[in-house]
């Protein structure tokens, strides 16, 4: 089961919007609290000039208008503005405008405010008004909540009596326009998410990158690529960081150069004196008595093996040695399977090659024929009582991976990488009978890497073991040197 991944930049982004987001609500907590600044109050402020300017073209159409046209005209900037409007005295009796039960507290502050230029605040419920433009929020009521706003108007006298003072009332939901205008809310939510946008994202974009580098570094570390090099121009943790890291790949790359070196210079001198051993056990072999002759085979077993050993540990050395000064050409892999199957596959051991001779790769043929030789030694080593070993050339993409399979025990899990190792083997092959000195998949990793490709196995089912070799893939060209052998299809069964 794959776990779902968030990548540091979502994380550093949903922390700034908390950020943000915990500074306003503390705000408003601060405004609500300690101000006593009412929020619902505080966002209907803007809409003041509005709902003033409103109530004093009403009070104006009211002086020209009849007074049975009052209710006309309320319902006509009703419907104008989606909200409702309603007329009342100072003694907070309605004179126009729907009618309608309106709630005891609404219409307590209402016969306050009709009386009252200029009510204090109370309870939360003060005037959002700048100085002379009395503006009263009379209150919130029901459910969905609708809020009732009153504004002192003059109302003209009865057959040219004396002028009298009104209150127009308008009530309508939270979600009104006329109330609540979001355009300039949203204008600040944004200039507010820009600001953190240019404040965080140069920040967020050079702390990504840099890890973003390090992390290629650190596998090509672990792909053995020790020549890399990160830029070292910050001058916080992570540029320590970067500093680090080269330090290490650079130190490295020494240990590992000096580790092969010495092997290639002790392998080197174990070759003349075990050359000497076998000339003088072959001489000591043909004067031996019979009971000397078990032990002077026994001596010259273990010197074979150790030659073995030391050809092995100059194989090793000299591919990862050579690994910088490999000159890549273009190399058939069917010449190369071709070869490697004559020359490790035992003729009473049933091979199947499938690689057409049109397929080339980019290689050093000596490192790729030494590469598909081991592994095909090891197939037969382990598997080749079980079946045939098949060698299966193919295009994939810009690549071209080989594979060779058998139908052996396979490895363990936890062998499948670890076998690449230099001196690695598994515990089932740690006897002379059962593995070699655990070099041969070694050199194997170490000859496809030089050649710029991959190597890995997996087990197959029910049973068997597939090492994959994936290469860049090569235009095949018109003249091929060798002899242009193809191994398609050929099965070579075991003599009788």
């Amino acid at each position: 089961m794959v776990k779902s991944r968030i990548t540091l930049t979502v994380k550093i982004l949903l922390l700034a919007l908390l950020n943000v987001t915990l500074l306003v609500v503390v705000s408003l907590l601060f405004m609500r609290l300690q101000l006593r600044v009412d929020l619902q109050s505080f966002l209907i402020s803007p809409a003041q000039d509005r709902i003033l300017s409103v109530a004093r073209q009403i009070g104006l159409e009211l002086g020209e208008t009849e007074r049975s046209e009052w209710d006309a005209l309320l319902q006509r900037y009703s419907t104008m503005h989606g909200v409702e409007v309603r007329l009342f005295d100072d003694g907070g009796r309605q004179l126009a405008g729907p009618k309608a039960n309106i709630p005891a507290a609404i219409a307590e502050r209402l016969l306050r405010g009709a009386n009252h230029h200029g009510p204090g605040r109370e309870e939360g419920y003060g005037p959002p008004r700048r100085r002379g433009r009395p503006l009263v929020l009379l209150g919130i009521s029901g459910s969905p909540s609708r809020h009732w706003v009153g504004v002192p108007i003059p109302l003209p006298g009865e057959d040219g009596g004396k002028r009298g003072r009104g209150l127009v009332v308008v009530a309508s939901s939270w979600g009104s326009l006329f109330f609540f205008d979001p355009k300039p809310w949203l204008f600040a939510a944004g200039a507010v998410l820009l600001l953190s946008a240019l404040c965080w994202l140069p920040f967020l974009r050079g702390i990504t990158l840099s890890v973003a580098k390090m992390t290629d570094a650190t596998g090509q570390i672990a792909e053995g690529q020790f020549d890399i090099q990160l830029p070292a121009t910050r001058r916080d943790e992570l540029g320590q960081l970067s500093a680090s890291i080269n330090s290490m790949a650079a130190r490295l790359g020494r240990l590992i150069t000096g580790q092969k070196r010495f092997l290639d210079d002790a392998a080197h001198e174990l070759c003349s004196p075990l050359a000497r051993m076998q000339v003088e056990l072959g001489i000591l072999e043909r004067s031996a008595t019979p009971e000397q002759a078990q032990v002077v085979a026994d001596l010259k077993e273990d010197t074979t093996e150790m030659s073995a050993l030391v050809n092995d540990l100059l194989a090793f050395s000299k591919a990862g040695l050579r690994a910088r000064e490999v000159r890549l050409e273009t190399v058939s892999v069917a010449e190369m399977a071709a070869r490697a199957i004559g020359r490790e596959v035992p003729a009473d051991v049933p091979a199947v090659c499938s690689a057409t001779s049109e397929l080339h790769v980019v290689a050093d043929p000596d490192l790729l024929l030494r590469a598909l030789s081991n592994v095909i030694r090891n197939a037969v080593r382990y598997a080749g009582s079980a079946g045939p070993i098949e060698v299966i050339a193919q295009r994939e993409g810009a690549d071209t991976v080989i594979y060779v399979r058998d139908r052996g025990p396979g490895l363990a899990a936890k062998d499948l990488e670890a076998v690449f190792e230099p001196f690695y083997r598994p515990e089932a092959a740690r006897t002379r009978e059962g593995g070699g000195a655990g070099l041969g998949l070694a050199i194997v990793r170490t000859c496809v890497e030089a050649c710029q490709g991959t190597v890995r196995c997996r087990n197959r089912t029910p049973s068997g073991l597939e090492v994959e070799m994936r290469l860049k893939t090569a235009a095949a060209p018109d003249t091929i040197s060798g002899n242009g052998a193809s191994c398609s299809g050929k099965i070579r069964s075991p003599k009788p």
